[in-house]
């Protein structure tokens, strides 16, 4: 289940520009802390850029 989230997460992340981890919950139907975990395991893999925001923003997709 963990390796099908992170694909789905990636295909939302190089589908659109600006991404919350709630937009990222609501589109995998899983429960926000688990997304943000692996969001974090993304980035730590270099998979997901990031940059800061205050919005609720962690990243953005498609690198710029």
């Amino acid at each position: 289940m963990r390796i099908e989230l992170k694909m789905n997460i990636l295909d939302y992340v190089n589908s659109n520009e600006n991404i919350s981890i709630t937009n990222l919950a609501d589109y995998t139907n899983q429960e926000y802390l688990l997304v943000a975990a692996v969001v974090d395991e993304l980035m730590d893999e270099g998979l997901i850029p990031f940059k800061s925001s205050v919005n609720n923003t962690p990243f953005h997709g498609k690198n710029r």
